[in-house]
């Protein structure tokens, strides 16, 4: 699959424009203009900096010396954050789980000379919980997984029974699994990388399905019987665990 994305290798490089110390700690501050803005505004980014947002006729003097002023609440939200930062830290190690091919996988996060890693279902990569949590770096792994996998099983399917494409796309749906468009597009909802592989391929199967039938029809289903002929067996499975879509 090639390189592993910064945000799994901790490899990601924040451009700042300054640092302010807040009790010790140097955080880093990043100032955008933004054309709607009315005033100066200070948000404190998930990924562990200050963001700075400056109206149109602002610059960077004015903004430093908003950002002194603001320095006490800086430093009570930051506190706050790192408050929180470390009950999910706590929370995360104590019962983790992930769905993964249609199984529980337990994950565990193993801390050593400074350095973080999260292991479970054979993977074994280093994570920087400062940055975000737990939950928000598995979710972010499984998307990682779907986008490198899916298009290659919709691929292999294609070749095999002679379908043509023109797209494939991986997307965060909350109420379907795929979606085939008229301009022969093929969607898939990348929760489709947590469930058991033979309920994955029958969705991969439906979407491409309907690059011949555009619906639903009697030609549609005994079209896809041919193509998969288990696959009364993947609707029971997936209108029992429709859950997955809301996880």
């Amino acid at each position: 699959m090639g390189q592993l994305p910064n945000w799994i290798t901790n490899k990601k490089r924040i451009l700042v424009d300054s640092f302010i110390d807040l009790k010790g700690n140097n955080v880093p501050l990043k100032f955008n203009k933004h054309g709607s803005a009315k005033r100066y505004i200070l948000r404190i980014h998930s990924e562990g900096y200050i963001q700075v947002t400056l109206p149109p006729r602002g610059n960077r003097k004015e903004a430093l010396v908003f950002v002194e002023k603001n320095k006490s609440w800086l430093e009570n939200q930051w506190e706050a954050r790192e408050q929180k930062l470390q009950e999910r830290q706590k929370a995360d190690r104590e019962r983790p789980s992930i769905h993964y091919r249609g199984r529980l996988e337990p994950v565990s996060v193993i801390s050593a000379d400074g350095k973080t890693h999260v292991s479970f279902a054979d993977q074994f990569l280093p994570i920087d919980l400062r940055r975000m949590n737990l939950k928000q770096w598995l979710e972010h792994w499984l998307r990682y997984q779907a986008s490198a996998e899916l298009p290659d099983r919709v691929d292999f399917f294609a070749r095999q029974h002679g379908f043509e494409f023109n797209h494939i796309t991986i997307r965060d749906q909350r109420t379907r699994w795929g979606s085939c468009s008229s301009n022969r597009t093929i969607s898939l909802n990348w929760r489709l990388i947590q469930i058991p592989p033979e309920h994955c391929d029958y969705i991969i199967l439906h979407e491409l399905n309907h690059l011949e039938h555009m619906n639903h029809s009697i030609h549609f289903w005994k079209s896809l019987e041919v193509l998969c002929p288990l696959f009364r067996k993947s609707e029971a499975w997936l209108k029992v665990n429709g859950k997955y879509l809301r996880d």
